[in-house]
Formats: structure tokens, sequence, C-alpha cells
């Protein structure tokens, strides 16, 4: 996400929704450190999916030691076994995911530029048809990774739990949900990450 769509999202949100606008005066978020889009950074959602940030680095940090650090391809994977997956600390179930998104990315090698010019919805949808890839996997990959602007992680439970505090809900349904971040579009991109921020600074109720 550039910088200049961070802080058009800052000003939109500050002035549709009032609760964040408190926020985002005390926070003084900032825009995230660029990332790339690649074969390698869908992996590492993938390897990540379901477990604390620490457990998902170290799971990340063994698959680049296990390939000298270099960036890893598709080819990579598809000349390792399952059983040397696994002791890099993939699941069965995420070690055949990877394995067969690796097929897929080798019989589409241009796949990445694809999803670099699709909107917002057309990469969730073509994510989503790869087994392995659910809606919040393919949520942080267009957030991230292909950088667009008008993303909400549909699944995440720190932004659930976000939510749920902000606005003084008991118990959130998807419809109520969708009514608080309504007035987010098009940057519901940066309150997701102002939402996190929140969270990380430890939940402090501004007044």
């Amino acid at each position: 996400m550039s910088t200049l769509h961070f802080d058009r999202g800052l000003q939109h949100l500050s002035e549709s929704d009032p609760v964040l606008r408190v926020v985002i005066q005390h926070l003084q978020p900032q825009p995230p450190e660029p990332r790339e889009a690649n074969f390698e950074s869908l992996i590492r959602i993938i390897a990540g999916q379901q477990l604390s940030s620490a457990v998902a680095y170290t799971i990340y940090h063994r698959l680049k030691q296990k390939f000298e650090d270099s960036v890893i391809t598709p080819a990579m994977i598809l000349d390792s076994s399952k059983e040397e997956l696994l002791t890099c600390g993939l699941s069965n179930a995420k070690a055949r995911y990877v394995t067969l998104i690796a097929q897929a990315f080798e019989e589409q090698p241009n796949l990445i530029e694809k999803l670099r010019e699709m909107s917002a919805e057309d990469v969730l949808e073509t994510l989503q048809r790869f087994k392995g890839i659910g809606i919040w996997s393919a949520s942080i990959f267009a957030l991230f990774y292909l950088h667009h602007p008008d993303v909400f992680v549909w699944g995440d439970v720190s932004l659930k739990k976000a939510i749920r505090l902000l606005y003084e809900e008991e118990e959130l349904s998807e419809p109520q949900i969708e009514a608080v971040i309504q007035p987010w579009r098009p940057y519901r991109s940066t309150a997701c990450l102002v939402l996190w921020k929140w969270l990380d600074e430890g939940a402090i109720r501004f007044s």
C-alpha cells in the first residue's frame, strides 16, 4: 500500500468514523513496509495459518534455511519430499497444500503478474480456488503483498476482537460487522492496519 493511499485512508476514516478518529489521533499510525508479491510470500501465509506469529516465523525460517535463504520457488517445493516439508514444521495438510499450489504456479508461471492486474474481488476469488487458501489467506495476500487499499480481512480473530471492544458489542454477526465497516470503504485496508496497531499498543480506550 502506498503512503498516499494510506494517508488518504486515515483522512477518510477520521471523517467517516468518530470511533476510529480518536484512535488515529492518539496512535498516529504509519504505513506498512512494502512487501513483494511472489510465490514465497503466498507460501509464508499458508505456513502461518492459525498459528501464533512466533510459531509461524519459526516455520518460515526453517523453510528459508532448507533452501539456503534463496527465494522459495515452486520448483524448490516440488523437488522436496513430504518428509522434508514436515521437518520444517508444516502439518500434513499444509505440506499437501503448498505442493498443490507449487504445481499450479509451475503450470501458470505468470500467475503473480495476473493477480497484480486484478481487482481485489477477483484476487480473492482466484486465490480461494486453490485448496488451502481461504478468505483470510487471500485477503492477507491482497492487502500486504498486492497493496489493495480496500480489503477487509474476514475471518481474522484479532479484527473481530478489536471491533467488539471499540464498538462495545457483546457478540458480532457478519451483518453487524458489515454495518460497522461499511463507512470505511474504499479504505478498509487502512482500517485493518489501524485496528491491528491498536491491539498491539494494548487496546487502550481513548476518550
